[in-house]
């Protein structure tokens, strides 16, 4: 039964098979994603088919369901209707969406409607719709643990709400056991981390306990006897709607329950919860509001850390198909830029200095697609060897653009930094990072510095600073002269979450990110700061001083031998140029522009083609099935995947659906004609 999903849901990754109900009226489509899911490993799908809404409801009724996929064309219902419809029948159930439409309005409204994903069906895989469903029921079921968790949060404040109720009561009727029961309240209060207050309205005075000013971040006797000195702790922007919420409860005669947001002394922001209850004298006239507080902070970080992982979530897979898009742009421009000057031998030094400005700016922004995916999605960078001073003079570039003219930029980076061994995107992020803060620190302008020294840390200078090792490092400083740090919040300054802008304006998590990437590399961080002063981050990187950044040696291109190549890819641009590419290097070459007209090509030339350059995502038929048809024809084809999403995961998947050799896009001619060199050798 559809009430039974709950209990599906939280199961289902546990268990061997998982039941899913496909609704989709058109059956070659069905079969096709029956077939995805059969034998996929270790947990296997049982995939249950109806072909209208009214049938799935009826089956929902009837059987329990671990996720559904639901096509929003059906014949009696159509678009997001079909997906309030389903879910409101079960709300408790995961539902992804399918549809023939890469549309990314449609994807963000369905996601907005209920649904967990959004696959276009022409582009699913196996592997992307296993994914899809163990991922839609798994945020499915953490959505489900954090309902029931805020509902036994709720559950155990009423509770608490009535056993202070009934002590209340009790203290006005038996007023010989007052201070038993207050002992005891005291114990539950500091058991439960609650602070409990009693308003007595006639003379507008008011009682704390002390567990409660501790919640305020106060001593006890801190807060006053009047409601004012309360709401003076209030953050400004809630103050207005709990003063308007304390006067409607006490003129409709009710207690008050709210919650807002506290400044501790300290600065830190805070979240608290109010339950009270307003009791009378016997003549009905209101006389005393009684109740408690309780700090909530920590269930309104999990809330948020919850809804950031959700918003990362949905921007690596926007990122996804940026980066994939951009490098098949991109892939044309730096082929046709390489091949230039093999066509027009007789350019001029003008026109050779333009094409490697192009050069540089298409590489440049492959580089950039790479930084995004890095942030989105985690694509794990190299470690190389690295000279800060042309990474910093690259970052200098940047914020000249970007930053105010108010502020203004001095840099001193001397020629003769030592290297170091790391991720340039990694390390691109952090000193970004840093002079974004920078930025944010001087709203009325000043002025931002950048320097960077050799350091040989000895053992004394070890022993004074608990990350330092000794031996050589590279010292980044980035300075400003801004508002600064208060002293008793700098050593706060990198823990997740924690930020001291306002609402809405920092995440807490760049400078959380920042040591965590400058740890990775076995560096530390240094913070000096005063109030109205500025401030000063130094990042400390283990160098090398016998490293010496390595010239790239020129390369002659790697001619061919008049081998058949079988480009395959639905871009015609990257067909076209890697033909005209691979023809001047003295390869032969047959293109095809989807997996279809691959094999068609492949069976009719097989005894001809050498190797396969196909590109993995196409329409109709991607790469990974098509290479299965081809090695039907041929076991021992060569064949090497070409994609624009260049990550670890998609090397590895290459890899796994039996590809030699991975060719990211975009790539230049000496990285296709060494990949095909490989192929070569191989054969």
């Amino acid at each position: 039964m559809v009430g039974n999903c709950d209990t599906a849901i939280g199961r289902s990754l546990g268990r061997s098979v998982v039941h899913i109900l496909l609704v989709e009226d058109n059956l070659p489509e069905a079969r096709l994603l029956q077939e995805l899911l059969q034998g996929v490993g270790v947990r296997s799908f049982r995939l249950d088919h109806v072909k209208r809404l009214a049938e799935a409801i009826a089956r929902l009724q009837a059987e329990a369901f671990d996720a559904v996929l639901l096509d929003l064309t059906l014949p009696d219902s159509y678009g997001l209707a079909s997906l309030d419809t389903l879910i409101q029948q079960a709300p408790s159930l995961p539902v992804v969406v399918l549809t023939n439409t890469n549309d990314d309005d449609l994807a963000v409204q369905a996601v907005r409607h209920g649904a967990q994903d959004y696959l276009v069906k022409r582009l699913v895989t196996q592997d992307m719709l296993v994914r899809s469903l163990r991922y839609a029921i798994e945020r499915k079921q953490a959505a489900e643990a954090l309902r029931e968790a805020n509902e036994i949060l709720e559950l155990r404040v009423r509770q608490r709400t009535a056993e202070l109720e009934t002590a209340n009561d009790r203290l006005l009727q038996e007023v010989q056991q007052r201070q038993t029961v207050q002992e005891r309240l005291e114990l539950a209060q500091q058991a439960g981390k609650i602070g409990s207050f009693e308003w007595h309205l006639p003379s507008q005075q008011v009682t704390w306990t002390a567990e409660l000013e501790g919640l305020y971040g106060l001593a006890a006797g801190s807060l006053g006897d009047r409601a004012e000195d309360w709401l003076a702790t209030l953050y400004p922007e809630d103050r207005p709607k709990v003063e308007q919420e304390l006067q409607q409860a006490l003129s409709s005669g009710r207690g008050l329950e709210t919650e807002f947001r506290i400044l501790w002394p300290d600065g830190s922001l805070h979240w608290i919860a109010v339950k009270s209850s307003l009791f009378r004298d016997t003549a009905g006239i209101p006389l005393r509001l009684i109740g408690i507080h309780m700090d909530i902070t920590e269930k309104k970080q999990l809330e948020a850390q919850f809804l950031w992982a959700q918003r990362l979530e949905s921007l690596g897979t926007l990122a996804s198909g940026i980066a994939h898009d951009l490098n098949n742009i991109l892939t044309p421009i730096l082929a046709v830029v390489q091949l230039l000057p093999l066509k027009l031998p007789d350019l001029t030094p003008q026109t050779w200095q333009m094409l490697h400005t192009l050069e540089s700016s298409a590489q440049r922004g492959a580089d950039l697609v790479k930084q995004i995916l890095s942030f989105a999605r985690g694509v794990e960078g190299k470690r190389v060897n690295l000279q800060v001073q042309h990474l910093l003079l690259e970052i200098e570039k940047i914020i000249q653009q970007t930053l105010p003219k108010s502020i203004a930029i001095h840099t001193d980076l001397p020629n003769d930094l030592w290297m170091v061994v790391g991720d340039a995107t990694q390390l691109h992020q952090v000193f970004m990072n840093l002079c974004v803060n920078a930025r944010d620190a001087m709203p009325q302008g000043g002025t931002l510095s950048i320097t960077a020294d050799n350091l040989l840390v000895d053992e004394p200078y070890a022993r004074m600073h608990l990350d330092a090792r000794m031996g050589p490092y590279v010292v980044v400083t980035i300075s400003d002269t801004g508002m600064g740090i208060a002293a008793e919040i700098v050593h706060r300054i990198f823990d997740p979450f924690f930020t001291t802008k306002a609402v809405g304006q920092g995440t807490g998590l760049g400078l959380s990110a920042v040591l965590g990437i400058v740890k990775s590399h076995g560096g530390f961080v240094e913070v000096h700061s005063q109030v109205n002063q500025g401030s000063q981050f130094k990042v400390y990187l283990p160098a090398q001083r016998s490293v010496q950044l390595q010239t790239s040696p020129t390369l002659d291109p790697l001619m061919g031998d008049q081998e058949w190549i079988l480009v395959v890819d639905d871009e015609a641009s990257i067909c076209e140029i890697t033909k005209v590419t691979l023809e001047t290097h003295n390869y032969q070459v047959l293109t095809a522009s989807d997996g279809i007209e691959a094999i068609a090509v492949y069976a009719q030339h097989k005894d001809e083609i050498h190797s396969v350059l196909m590109d993995l995502m196409m329409p109709a038929m991607d790469g990974a099935s098509t290479l299965i048809m081809l090695r039907r024809l041929n076991p021992e084809v060569f064949a090497i995947a070409m994609s624009g999403l260049n990550s670890t995961e998609a090397v590895a998947q290459a890899e796994q659906l039996g590809f030699q050799r991975f060719l990211a896009k975009p790539f230049t001619t000496q990285e296709l004609l060494q990949v095909l060199h490989h192929g070569q050798v191989a054969g």
